[in-house]
């Protein structure tokens, strides 16, 4: 097993911090578009009932993940998928040629939204859902730190979430000052930090809102800083495929799809939602 290195660090945008929701987004960002499939991560916390992707909106062109970590949430679209999630659930939703989404809060959440590419023969693949509850995450307890595997394979248990490219997804909790080491198979890696402190190549402290990536390996060593525990997301897989063109909620790979997806969203092909688009 070949060990990886840290070899980037950034830090993310604080785009929100009002007193009610504060929201990190480390993908995309100057020098770092996308890492393995993914091509957006929020990290959003708030109080009240106002949410991020609340009202309808649309999305094409990509895979749109969501994982809770406190809080609830009813999820509805225009094929005709309706859902709850609930702490430590995730949802998966292959936007593909288009479609309407909206997120009602029930309160209070804390959670992540990312999106990865899908490659460009899929662009225009139709819609599809699928929602994986808490109970059937699976999750490595080692020592001093636990690891939730929703997407990929990691220390040879792989999640429940299929993805249209190799992609990994984890959560781990570490435990103050404590250090595990992981066996993950992915062409691109990196982990962004949730709460607490990670310690870094040069024994500096990684905090909330931290991306890191490492280099070309198999094996990583995690390590939270002296005395913090540290809550992160692991991220990666194979890289993008094609050319990225970023249209608002529309990833495409070149401008004529990216002007069909918002012509399509206009014509009213993505479906309905509350009369949107209409």
């Amino acid at each position: 097993m070949s060990q990886r290195r840290i070899e980037t660090i950034v830090a993310s945008d604080r785009v929100i911090d009002d007193g009610d929701m504060r929201l990190f987004r480390a993908l995309p960002m100057d020098g770092q578009e996308s890492l393995g499939p993914f091509v957006f991560l929020d990290h959003y916390r708030h109080h009240s009932r106002r949410g991020i992707g609340d009202k309808p909106h649309p999305h094409a062109g990509i895979e749109v993940i969501s994982y809770l970590l406190d809080g609830s949430v009813e999820h509805r679209d225009s094929v005709g998928f309706r859902d709850r999630l609930g702490p430590g659930d995730a949802q998966w939703i292959r936007a593909g040629r288009g479609m309407l989404h909206a997120e009602q809060p029930d309160g209070g959440r804390h959670g992540l939204q990312l999106w990865t590419s899908l490659p460009p023969a899929m662009k225009f693949a139709d819609p599809d859902y699928a929602s994986f509850r808490a109970a059937d995450i699976p999750e490595l307890d080692l020592p001093g730190a636990t690891v939730r595997v929703i997407a990929g394979t990691v220390n040879g248990t792989t999640g429940p979430m299929r993805n249209a490219t190799h992609t990994v997804f984890a959560h781990v909790r570490l435990q103050p000052g404590a250090g595990i080491a992981l066996d993950i198979d992915a062409k691109q890696l990196g982990f962004y930090v949730l709460e607490g402190e990670m310690q870094g190549p040069e024994d500096e402290a990684l905090g909330p809102g931290t991306l890191a990536t490492f280099g070309p390996g198999t094996g990583i060593t995690l390590q939270a800083a002296e005395g913090q525990a540290a809550s992160i997301a692991l991220v990666g897989g194979d890289p993008v495929e094609g050319e990225l063109v970023f249209a608002g909620p529309f990833v495409m790979d070149t401008p004529q799809h990216a002007r069909q997806a918002q012509q399509d969203f206009i014509d009213g092909k993505m479906g309905r939602l509350d009369g949107v688009p209409f």
